[in-house]
């Protein structure tokens, strides 16, 4: 028997039948393109008419989108309704998969305000897994890939200096590298407002990293946080 199913016979029981540890209150929705953004998501949503749903979260690992969603609803009671909506609908061709999930992750407390988050660089804790990634500035944090192994944060900004930052130092962090022998790092840049950050990635993505002194060596990946 399905789990929207099982739900149907009384909305004060739903708790008895979620996997221990699942929330009522959350949906985890699989099968997405990558390429998917929230605005997609609830888009999509109203288009089918898949009411009770607040909030849409990007599931993230390493900054990298996973094609993963989580969805809170407005009511604990709108779960087994929203479940079996959601396994009519299809995006892009892709067949979504709704499943329910445990709460989601806040971004930790050192991973708010400026301080907070070059505090979080320093102890390796912004790893960019889980919902929004585990950050606050989703729409105008942008991950750039592919720059010089050892570049700094101060170079990072001057290479920068023609969009606004967020401000502070905290603004631009150097992410841990895959491995020490990696050739190649990760920022995160915070950006002033979404279209600054969109601007960023329409004008570095698959761009040559400073031409002019490693030729091509360094190609530039560019992606909004969403």
């Amino acid at each position: 028997m399905s789990l929207a199913r099982a739900f149907r016979g009384s909305a004060l029981g739903t708790a008895k039948t979620l996997p221990q540890g699942h929330s009522n209150a959350h949906v985890r929705l699989f099968g997405l393109p990558r390429s998917a953004t929230p605005a997609d998501i609830t888009r999509l949503l109203a288009k089918h008419n898949v009411q009770g749903v607040s909030k849409v979260a990007l599931d993230y690992y390493r900054f990298d989108p996973t094609g993963r969603a989580f969805l809170t609803l407005a009511s604990a009671h709108d779960l087994p309704r929203v479940l079996a909506a959601l396994r009519e609908v299809k995006l892009f061709s892709h067949t979504l998969r709704p499943a329910t999930t445990p709460v989601p992750v806040a971004p930790p407390a050192r991973a708010r305000g400026a301080k907070g988050r070059g505090e979080a660089a320093e102890r390796a804790l912004v790893a960019g897994s889980g919902s929004q990634g585990g950050i606050t500035d989703v729409g105008r944090a942008v991950l750039l890939a592919g720059l010089p192994g050892r570049i700094s944060p101060d170079s990072v900004r001057v290479y920068l200096r023609q969009y606004r930052l967020l401000g502070g130092e905290a603004e631009v962090v150097k992410l841990e590298r895959r491995g020490k022998s990696s050739l190649t790092t990760r920022v995160l840049v915070r950006l002033a407002t979404p279209s600054e950050a969109h601007r960023l990635v329409r004008d570095v993505h698959m761009t040559k990293y400073e031409p002019e002194i490693w030729e091509d060596k360094y190609t530039i990946r560019a992606h909004v946080i969403h």
